[in-house]
């Protein structure tokens, strides 16, 4: 096996005036990103940063945000913070951090992308809305099988559940199109303890920041630990992500359960929001550091992480015939089906997730690329 280190590294940045990060599908103005319907006089309210207005008013029309190249002469990094968006200081523990603050973009309010715990799964049977593309979060128990269907976390992001009577979080980001499996008992002073996960309304390397609402501090989904509070570098635990398409997992598991869109919000489930977000490379906010061993930011693969060791398996490395990755703690094995990368095996206490690789790359920045002839 060969492999490639990204060394090279930039900051892409996005001038605020044409970003409407929080109004990205159709033209009612519905927010998938927020509780309400955007009413602002049929105008979309951008993402502002830190001490910098637009110089322009944002178009009439919801669209998806386009970007604009970064200018090489001007690489100041500029934080985000659209009106009315959290204050991390003030809503959240941010002691001990562990990732610089002044880079963390604010863009909504806490919990106005509203986290499930507990909600109510159904019969794939009665599951007929979802079309056979969709794609799922697949969590195979011992007696059973579900699915979590990307386009519910589209609008939630974390949904808080148990597996074999073992609390866990599907986690779900959909700027990274990133989706991790992970336990929520961590040690904390000799005891373990179970958290429950919500949605901060910041990001940090355009990468959803959750919180824990028993001690308040930030969680970074890629990061994969605590940031903030005082958990803060305590690791998650992760268990092998698996994301099939739905046509998969209903014949695999005919008497499988999905989780139900009857999650008491409503949201447009169904709908592929972030369509022209996935199909174009450009970013929705500023991220340092991000890799140049690939020219397609958006990259779709899995990021490894293994001791002290960063991989990234670009989906066209692995191959119809799938890939195994040596690692310093063992073989992780991998296939890339119609729905997503399914990992099937990894060795405990090694990281797993899908993801960009433009976001795995600014949180890993020695990751090893794999060829796609490797």
């Amino acid at each position: 096996m060969t492999s490639g280190t990204t060394k090279a590294l930039k900051i892409i940045a996005i001038p605020a005036a044409i970003i409407t990060y929080v109004i990205v599908s159709g033209t009612t103005g519905f927010c998938p990103m927020c509780e309400a319907v955007v009413n602002t006089v049929g105008t979309n309210v951008g993402i502002i940063p830190v001490a910098h207005q637009p110089a322009s008013t944002p178009s009439d029309e919801p669209d998806t945000p386009e970007a604009e190249p970064a200018d090489p002469a001007e690489p100041e990094f500029k934080q985000m913070k659209r009106p009315g968006s959290v204050d991390i200081n003030e809503t959240y523990d941010t002691s001990n951090p562990q990732i610089p603050l002044d880079e963390v973009h604010s863009l909504l309010p806490k919990d106005a992308i509203p986290s499930l715990t507990d909600p109510a799964f159904e019969p794939v049977a009665d599951s007929d809305w979802l079309t056979d593309d969709a794609r799922v979060i697949v969590l195979e128990g011992k007696e059973a099988a579900f699915a979590v269907p990307l386009t519910i976390l589209d609008s939630h992001e974390v949904v808080n559940i148990a597996l074999d009577g073992k609390p866990i979080a599907a986690t779900y980001c959909p700027l990274c199109d990133s989706a991790t499996v992970i336990s929520r008992t961590v040690t904390h002073n000799g005891e373990e303890q179970v958290l429950e996960f919500g949605v901060s309304g910041a990001l940090y390397n355009s990468n959803v920041l959750m919180y824990d609402r028993t001690h308040n501090g930030l969680w970074s989904q890629l990061g994969m630990r605590a940031v903030t509070g005082p958990l803060a570098g305590t690791k998650l635990d992760h268990l092998p992500v698996r994301i099939w398409s739905w046509k998969r997992f209903r014949l695999a598991h005919p008497d499988g359960s999905v989780l139900s869109k009857d999650t008491g919000h409503q949201r447009p489930y169904g709908k592929n929001v972030y369509e022209r977000y996935f199909s174009s490379d450009n970013l929705m906010v500023p991220v340092r550091d991000v890799g140049d061993a690939l020219e397609q930011k958006k990259t779709l693969g899995l990021g490894v992480l293994a001791g002290g060791n960063s991989y990234f398996i670009p989906h066209d490395a692995i191959g119809e015939d799938g890939y195994t990755l040596s690692t310093p703690m063992g073989d992780v094995t991998v296939e890339f089906q119609d729905g997503g990368i399914d990992v099937t095996s990894a060795p405990e206490g090694v990281h797993t997730a899908q993801t960009f690789y433009y976001s795995w790359s600014a949180f890993n920045h020695n990751t090893k690329v794999i060829p796609s002839d490797s």
